[in-house]
């Protein structure tokens, strides 16, 4: 799939209809606005995050890629974030969960999803990372 090409018309969609996107009907979807490691422009990434709770979690698959996704190198570098889901948009900060917590979060995710498990296995050997959003403001003015 041509992710780059496939990108922007979900993000206009995504934007256009409060976070809906045609094909992630059942899934939830954030953009994830980072800045780049190496040029400091910002980026927008569509993601499907990993809800538990009031936890949010990103899995650095790309989408089963054996190289790692340009976005998890900007997370590394710069870790504040903006985040928009649904309507919202908020400023996060983000972290990289140790690779032990992050490994049986996968194994415990993959167990729940055959996509998740082809993902693992066509990255491998590559080590996925595994990151957590900590929201820092309900709204992006505050409130």
């Amino acid at each position: 799939m041509d992710w780059k090409a496939l990108n922007p018309r979900v993000i206009d969609e995504f934007r256009r209809n409060n976070g809906k996107v045609s094909g992630f009907e059942n899934l939830p979807l954030i953009i994830l606005q980072t800045r780049g490691a190496r040029s400091g422009r910002l980026f927008d990434v569509p993601l499907i995050p990993v809800l538990e709770a009031d936890r949010v979690f990103l899995f650095g698959t790309n989408a089963g890629s054996a190289s790692m996704p340009n976005w998890v190198h900007n997370v590394r570098a710069n870790a504040r974030i903006t985040v928009e889901y649904g309507s919202e948009i908020f400023l996060a900060e983000i972290k990289e969960l140790p690779q032990v917590e992050a490994q049986a979060r996968l194994a415990e995710k993959a167990r729940q999803s055959t996509q998740l498990q082809d993902y693992l296995r066509s990255a491998s050997p590559r080590i996925v990372p595994v990151f957590e959003v900590i929201r820092q403001s309900k709204h992006l003015d505050g409130r």
